[in-house]
């Protein structure tokens, strides 16, 4: 009898939900998006603060602890591969700097959206609205022409260097409910084994692959500081705004990779300890500004107690990350002889099998 491998692919998991009740949720999140950009049509200030105030501070403790329940169901994955369920999708390979560096084009997303906000997208919901609608036909458009999910979700989607940072050890591991079959159109892909992905990017030979992703975890903590920081307005200056979220990551990413030199710890470690710090500073700015909004206060020992349970979780979160370091480069870096018959498929995750 084989030995369970400490780190399953998502075809070694038991699936513990049914996929007609993914597909049902799928077109909730379809029919609950619609009904949003409605709202920011019609009733702005409702779908403002449902975007901003309930959705966007919920997602980053869901990629925390169960960022497979949102891959699943995500309303953008969703129209990603309908053209691959409804098979009219051309399945096109990605040119090879895209596969590469695509990684870079969802940080540079990211990065410009989020000092919009401050701009324009927090107080403008028709703004908002055209917006997610660019990026709901990007995804699609994606589908249409690239095969798998390298088309949106796995190379391009702005909110991807957020999962993988902080998906990395999730609490609830979720079986890929999408990729049927899979198609190996990434490298290290999270739907494929979401326990080391992240970690086999750190550990990739490619410069650009293990840089990209301690890039974001340097500016990540930065860029939350200065948002919180500074006023909102659309009245504010573009080109200083920009400036200062530039300035506020510079120092975050200097000071990173001070840290990595001065302790000399693997970038695994360092990377953790930046997303647990970007998790917390997200929650520990946000609890505050939110406590009212969607009905009466809560007591501030209830703020407290809130902000509480998000370190003790980052804390836990922190810990098993470090522990998963060691199998890993036991079982997918350190050197073995080959059994004929039993594929490591953790070192095949690791090695890149899953190339575009």
């Amino acid at each position: 009898m084989a030995a369970r491998s400490p780190f399953p692919t998502y075809l070694q998991m038991r699936a513990r939900v049914p996929l007609w009740a993914w597909a049902a949720l799928r077109v909730v999140g379809l029919l609950a998006t619609a009904a949003l950009l409605v709202a920011l049509f019609v009733a702005p200030e409702i779908g403002l603060l449902a975007f901003w105030g309930v959705l966007i501070p919920a997602l980053p403790l869901l990629f925390f602890v169960a960022p497979g329940a949102w891959r699943n169901a995500c309303p953008l994955a969703t129209l990603n591969q309908t053209p691959r369920f409804l098979r009219f999708t051309r399945a096109l390979t990605l040119p090879k700097w895209l596969r590469e560096h695509g990684y870079l084009v969802a940080i540079a997303l990211f990065f410009v959206i989020i000092p919009a906000r401050k701009l324009l997208f927090d107080h403008d919901g028709t703004a908002l609205a055209v917006l997610l609608l660019a990026t709901l036909a990007a995804a699609f458009l994606g589908g249409v022409f690239v095969r798998g999910k390298a088309g949106w979700c796995s190379t391009m989607c702005p909110l991807l260097p957020v999962q993988r940072l902080y998906g990395q050890t999730p609490f609830v591991t979720v079986r890929n409910a999408h990729c049927r079959p899979c198609v190996g159109c990434v490298k290290n892909c999270y739907d494929f084994n979401p326990a080391v992905a992240y970690m086999a990017d750190l550990y990739d030979p490619d410069p650009h692959r293990s840089g990209y992703r301690k890039l974001f975890a340097g500016a990540f903590p930065g860029l939350i500081v200065a948002f919180y920081t500074m006023e909102g307005s659309r009245d504010l200056p573009i080109a200083p705004t920009y400036l200062a979220f530039a300035g506020a990551m510079l120092l975050s990413v200097g000071s990173f990779y001070v840290l990595e030199v001065l302790f000399r710890v693997t970038a695994n470690k360092i990377t953790a300890l930046y997303a647990v710090a970007a998790l917390t500073l997200f929650y520990l700015f946000n609890v505050p500004l939110l406590n009212g909004r969607l009905g009466a206060p809560l007591p501030p020992v209830a703020i407290w107690a809130i902000e509480a349970g998000i370190l003790a979780l980052a804390a836990v979160w922190l810990v098993r990350t470090y522990r998963k370091e060691r199998p890993f480069v036991e079982q997918a870096i350190t050197p073995k002889p080959a059994r004929v018959g039993s594929p490591d498929v953790v070192a095949r995750a690791s090695r890149g099998a899953h190339r575009a």
